[in-house]
């Protein structure tokens, strides 16, 4: 899976543990080192706008179910012990619809099971380091009230990081949905990984989030009926363009098939 006398620093840094078969099956999965080609040459807004694009499609054409997924999804998260769990199975079901395979509420219910302690991992680590840092942005807000100069910087840069950390997310939570074999530090990590590899293209796609959370805010419908699964939707196809090995996509159906006039 490597090319020999191509060792780089990034090739070294990513994690052991990938597999290569559907998240939904269960058989023992291959392990292997990620090579340098398992990401994709980061292309000036190509990805997101592809991203974007996909995901709007794949709402459109599951609009009644994915609008009553969401549903589910906002009473879940408001219940604070399923929000890990609901967002997890949301990002399940937008693989499936994003490979071709539909997205159906009964395989909601079925990834919110299969996904309940592993996404409550993540969950603990997202609220936490959230709340560390929005501690710290209202903390150094009330420190330099009485410097202007210094405190514009400052929350600048306290903004800028908490965007970094929201594109952070964006690549971590479907990582650990399509690679339910590896650990969650290795998660961690290769998500970290490429978000400081495509620094452009991850703030463009935080960027969106952050639009269509605004929008949805404004308009109770959107957030009702779209809001999560636009979002699982567009971070999973991005994932996709951007690191396909890691998105372990399953083959598209009636990939490989051989055509009548090739059969023996």
């Amino acid at each position: 899976m490597r090319n020999a006398g191509s060792k780089s620093d990034l090739d070294d840094a990513i994690p052991h543990s990938v597999s290569m078969t559907p998240a939904s099956n269960s058989t023992p999965h291959s392990i292997f080192r990620i090579p340098h080609s398992a990401f994709r040459t980061p292309r000036s807004a190509g990805p997101l706008r592809l991203a974007f694009t996909r995901a709007i499609q794949d709402w459109y054409y599951g609009l009644i179910p994915f609008s009553i997924m969401n549903f589910f999804w906002i009473v879940l998260v408001l219940t604070v012990v399923g929000g890990p769990p609901a967002t997890a199975a949301m990002l399940g079901v937008a693989r499936d619809a994003a490979t071709g395979q539909g997205g159906e509420p009964r395989q909601f219910f079925f990834y919110l099971r299969q996904y309940f302690w592993r996404a409550w991992g993540l969950g603990l680590v997202t609220f936490l380091v959230s709340v560390i840092l929005l501690t710290d942005l209202g903390f150094y807000t009330d420190l330099m009230s009485e410097n202007l100069l210094l405190l514009n910087i400052g929350s600048i840069f306290m903004l800028y990081v908490l965007i970094v950390w929201l594109e952070f997310l964006l690549i971590a939570w479907p990582l650990l949905v399509n690679q339910p074999e590896m650990p969650l530090r290795h998660v961690m990590r290769n998500a970290a990984i490429l978000t400081l590899r495509m620094p452009g293209a991850n703030f463009g796609l935080a960027l969106v989030v952050i639009f269509l959370c605004v929008v949805s805010l404004s308009f109770g419908i959107i957030l009702a009926l779209a809001l999560a699964a636009i979002v699982s939707l567009m971070a999973q196809h991005y994932l996709h363009m951007q690191a396909p090995v890691l998105a372990n996509f399953p083959p598209p159906p009636g990939a490989g098939a051989v055509p009548p006039d090739e059969e023996l």
